[in-house]
């Protein structure tokens, strides 16, 4: 017969108590049956492990012997089952967090440290994307859960909770035209010569306005995947970008101007959930949006 934890368990819980009915309540079992399943273990071994007379149970000497190991098997095992349960529910392991340059760039060194501090056995790594990887990672597999900046073409099924929103803003040189405006029209910008992300896709045709175009294309001149690229671009005179207010704030210098779009809808800062995510990853978007303190669905 193999030996098995329930073995174990009712000879560790009758050693423990030396005495069949309480052991038997504590394991939910009656009296019988757990004597039945002692003697089975006593008959796999070999060697009897309780003494027993109609007034007492006591441990044989093999039975002393055998009881340290039993109890340290059954430790191991609910240790490790405890484990797997806190894995299970996202409490314990690694998460891997995409991130879109620039977004929620106010909010992130909060954002980290509130996970850091209620999931402290989660191992948080967190990867930077550039304006190429709108998704984050999320569109590859490559990040558990992401920081980006809708609409982005993202997996079917994937959860977005919004975290902030903000204007859209021109970026231009201080020697454009529009440089001494505090705010500007869509119809300003859309004959104007502008900066694009690489490649394409939704997330790049929001940020040229393309749904303002009809069917004109959009006059690029030149493609950045970061910000520094894209202000650089600026600066020098190649043509304007649309950017968030944020970049104002962060990413502001001599040589350019900011002016808000009035006309333009806001943009967005989401957290957004790949298809069956992990709990640890459903932990930290419900934290993030938390700590934003703007918790809704996209």
């Amino acid at each position: 017969m193999n030996v098995e934890l329930r073995h174990l368990r009712a000879f560790v819980t009758v050693a423990t108590e030396l005495h069949f009915n309480r052991a038997a309540a504590r394991l939910h079992m009656s009296q019988p049956t757990l004597s039945q399943t002692v003697r089975q273990l006593e008959d796999a071994l070999g060697f009897t492990l309780l003494a027993r007379t109609t007034r007492s149970v006591t441990l044989t000497p093999n039975g002393q012997m055998f009881l340290a190991e039993a109890r340290a098997v059954l430790e191991r095992f609910d240790g490790a089952m405890r484990q797997a349960e806190r894995v299970s529910s996202g409490l314990v392991g690694q998460l891997r967090l995409g991130h879109l340059i620039g977004s929620a760039i106010d909010h992130m060194p909060a954002i980290l440290r509130a996970f850091h501090e209620t999931y402290p056995d989660v191992s948080l790594e967190v990867e930077e994307y550039d304006f190429r990887s709108p998704a984050a990672g999320l569109d590859t597999g490559a990040s558990d859960v992401a920081i980006l900046r809708p609409p982005v073409d993202l997996p079917a099924g994937s959860e977005a909770r919004l975290l902030r929103s903000e204007p859209r803003v021109a970026c231009v040189s201080d020697l454009h035209p529009l440089a001494a405006r505090a705010e500007v029209s869509v119809a300003d910008l859309l004959d104007q010569p502008i900066v694009a992300a690489p490649g394409s896709g939704t997330w790049r045709d929001y940020w040229l306005l393309l749904d303002h175009r009809g069917d004109n294309a959009p006059p690029v001149v030149y493609e950045a995947a970061t910000f520094e690229a894209e202000l650089q671009a600026v600066a020098s005179g190649r043509g304007i970008s649309i950017t968030p207010a944020t970049a104002a704030r962060f990413y502001a210098r001599p040589g350019l101007a900011f002016p808000v779009i009035t006309d333009a809808a806001w943009c967005d800062v989401a957290v957004v959930l790949p298809p069956d995510p992990l709990p640890a990853a459903r932990h930290f978007a419900h934290l993030a949006a938390r700590v934003v303190g703007e918790p809704a669905a996209v």
